[in-house]
């Protein structure tokens, strides 16, 4: 009986949905056979061809579930699902409990898949989300260590969501809103109203009516103010000054890609001679938005596939890749979801083009998400300071109150603010230039603490939860919505807070590394398993061949954050040192961290007693930098297999300067060897002295002295830092040619390059 209600319970919601610009959320609870009807018996009425102008369409999310429960859905999962990205859907059905693997009886809640798709869909588009009768119990659990589950659920009942459960006597009641049957479609006047209607919601919705009509002013086809200024913006990329970039930021929704699409038409339409506009992304898919609106608002012009052919010239679709290797010609490039392509990539081609556009989706869930927003625009201000930013607040895509948003937002802390502190109740500032134990004595004296926060504590205070959650998203430029679930669940972790009285200063996160089962250790030895959450001892095993690294215990810092009002004070060292004391208590051998390599950050380890075990061969996706592993030993017994570990990285580090390091940042490079103990204590030999001498005083050849110049250099480089050693890192040591050295630092030729090379070395021998 129940099931027959459904059918009708579902179409009541579809139109209360739509009336309401809304999204809902729908939760089904049950076994596969009961889910699978339940499934089949929503999509007949949500996909129904009388309720959609368009032809709709859906995904279903999950590897476990029949791919096949209907038409007009497609299939996607944790590899693919970010294609999807930027594409408009009716309904999304997300497998929250599929396993991980076939023998695995723990389920696996993709909590990134969850708040991406969750942005494709349209107003009036459904989430059907599944969950398994095991996970809802969760919540009732007071032995549950599913911290994020509950969590999650707990915020289920409290927003517009419908959960529906497999023994259930009845279905959830919906608003007695419904009784009003509005519909207002954006840029049409159509609205029509019940009867029934108050005097409140007749005002309410004449204010939606005054909306409608205003969109028919609008300029360009825009259908907000927001939209015009943003397509004015882009216009003005084309026709003013060059070198002056525009970024483009949005929640999803907002009609970024649509303001593209739009600025693009008027590119084409006001060309006063042939044109060549070039699109790129992440994938084709991400710009099937783009290219819809293109169509709409181009009659006049032929769609090819990703290639729009106009009188006044053309809209080309090119990997980012193809864009870097070809340098196709454009007189605009435009990136949309910037944020899920690498920086580094990014920045290429800021250095071959003048003219950009890059329009993004600011959350963590977008690909490299922060490292857009804070490491790509750094880039920014360093080659084209002049560059603009333009925020989109209000949606396009469905209501501004819409309730799916505001729990995606809460569920995965994407509205997480860091708080902001009144700097004359903290006069940390006041110590930041003092000797360090002055700091340490004048830090004690702030009433400065240091606490060690449960995962229960997280989970019972979600302010304190919301608090530390936005200092540790400064941190980090790859944060996500599984970085809430890794806090809250992997028992592995453990959490310590800085702060001053109700204030949050500092944040560091760790993890519990080590004492892996012999077996599993084995097979990582004949390189037949990777083992999840041992990061430090797998790679000393793996790549830097420290055979008993197994055998110690670890603490690795995944993050360590200082509030951005008190960075620079010397608090993330403070903080620092008094983990490792607490670390050295509980008997721990390495303390230890990974992350994306420059000079600054490494200068920091450095400074704390860190030494460098291993730099990857390979460039960050994300942060385009090389990552970085440093360690310190702890403990008595752990300090020998320290030694060795530095003492082998070094050794290989002046050979890898020339072959898989040639490109590393030269100040990076500096850095990495000014710590290099060993090094200071070495003195050239006689032989090797004169040859330098023979240089400088220009009796010899640059070829013929090299290698005594790469012996002064290296033992030179532990000395204090001069930026004038750059070129010479580049061309002695990384073996750059005269003309990439030349090119990189404004030479003007090999005569001028070695003047310098001599008047440097003459300076600093000594």
């Amino acid at each position: 009986m129940l099931k027959e209600k459904f059918a009708h319970w579902c179409e009541q919601l579809a139109q209360f949905t739509q009336n309401k610009r809304w999204r809902s959320l729908v939760v089904l609870v049950g076994d596969e056979h009961w889910t699978t009807q339940y499934i089949n018996t929503s999509l007949t009425v949500l996909l129904s061809s009388s309720r959609h102008s368009q032809p709709c369409q859906g995904l279903v999310y999950g590897d476990d579930l029949n791919a096949n429960v209907h038409e007009q859905l497609l299939s996607v999962n944790r590899k693919n699902y970010r294609q999807y990205l930027g594409t408009e859907q009716h309904v999304v059905v997300f497998n929250a409990g599929q396993k991980l693997n076939v023998s695995d009886t723990h389920c696996d809640f993709d909590v990134d898949a969850f708040a991406a798709l969750t942005g494709t869909l349209v107003a009036g588009g459904v989430l059907i989300l599944l969950l398994t009768p095991c996970q809802i119990r969760a919540l009732n659990e007071q032995q549950s260590t599913d911290f994020f589950l509950q969590r999650f659920l707990k915020q289920l009942s409290d927003k517009h969501s419908y959960l529906i459960k497999q023994n259930a006597l009845s279905l959830p009641e919906l608003p007695e809103e419904l009784a009003i049957n509005e519909s207002v479609e954006l840029g049409v006047k159509t609205i029509t109203l019940s009867t029934q209607v108050t005097a409140p919601e007749s005002k309410l919705y004449a204010q939606k009516l005054t909306a409608a009509e205003q969109v028919t002013d609008l300029p360009y086809g825009c259908v907000t103010q927001e939209q015009v200024l943003a397509v004015d913006a882009m216009l003005k990329v084309l026709y003013g000054h060059r070198d002056r970039p525009l970024v483009l930021t949005a929640d999803r929704g907002r009609g970024k890609s649509s303001a593209l699409a739009l600025a693009a038409c008027q590119m084409l339409l006001h060309a006063k001679q042939p044109i060549n506009i070039i699109i790129t992304a992440a994938s084709k898919q991400a710009l099937k938005v783009f290219f819809n609106q293109v169509t709409a608002h181009l009659p006049c012009a032929s769609l090819q596939g990703t290639r729009v052919e106009h009188d006044n010239g053309r809209i080309i679709f090119y990997p980012i890749d193809v864009i870097l290797k070809e340098r196709p010609v454009a007189n605009i490039v435009m990136v949309d979801e910037a944020a899920a392509l690498p920086v580094y990539l990014l920045q290429q081609l800021l250095e071959h083009y003048h003219r950009l556009i890059f329009a993004s989706t600011v959350h963590g869930y977008e690909g490299a998400g922060r490292g857009f927003s804070i490491k790509f625009r750094l880039v920014l201000q360093r080659l084209m300071p002049n560059w603009r930013n333009l925020h989109i607040h209000q949606a396009i895509r469905w209501a501004d109150d819409d309730p799916l948003e505001q729990f995606v937002f809460t569920s995965c802390l994407l509205n997480a603010k860091l708080p902001s502190y009144d700097n004359s109740s903290i006069s940390v500032k006041s110590f930041a230039d003092r000797h360090r134990q002055q700091k340490l004595a004048l830090i004690e004296q702030e009433n400065v603490t240091i606490e060690s926060v449960s995962k229960t504590q997280l989970l019972q205070n979600e302010a304190l939860l919301q608090q530390i959650f936005a200092v540790l998203v400064t941190a980090h430029y790859q944060t996500s919505p599984s970085d809430v679930k890794l806090l809250l669940n992997n028992t592995a972790i453990s959490l310590f807070i800085l702060r001053r009285e109700s204030d949050i200063l500092g944040v560091v996160m760790l993890m519990r590394e080590g004492g892996a089962d012999k077996s599993l250790v084995k097979l990582v030895r004949e390189n037949q398993r990777r083992l999840r959450d041992q990061f430090l001892p797998q790679s000393l095993l793996t790549h830097c061949g420290i055979k008993d690294s197994f055998n110690y215990r670890y603490q690795r810092v995944m993050r360590i954050a200082i509030h951005p009002q008190f960075q620079g004070q010397g608090l993330g060292g403070y903080f620092l040192g008094a983990i490792e004391n607490n670390m050295i208590e509980q008997g721990i051998d390495f303390i230890g961290a990974s992350f994306a390599g420059n000079a600054s950050l490494l200068k920091f380890w450095q400074q704390a007693g860190f030494n460098v075990a291993r730099v990857g061969f390979s460039k960050d996706k994300a942060s385009g930098e090389h990552s970085c592993i440093v360690t310190k030993a702890l403990m008595p017994n752990a300090e020998g297999t320290q030694q060795a570990i530095s003492a082998q990285f070094y050794q290989q580090f002046d050979y890898w300067l020339s072959d898989e390091f040639k490109f590393l940042p030269t100040k990076f490079v500096w850095q990495v060897l000014n710590a290099n103990c060993g090094l200071k204590k070495l003195a050239l030999s006689n032989d090797l002295e004169q040859s330098v001498n023979d240089f400088i005083s220009g009796q010899r050849q640059f070829s013929s002295c090299v290698y005594a110049l790469h012996q002064w250099l290296i033992r030179h480089c532990t000395e204090q830092f001069n930026t004038e050693v750059l070129p010479l890192i580049a061309r002695i040591l990384q073996k750059h040619s005269v003309e990439q050295v030349c090119q990189h630092y404004a030479f003007t030729g090999k005569k001028a390059l070695n003047q310098q090379l001599i008047h440097y070395i003459s300076a600093h021998k000594h």
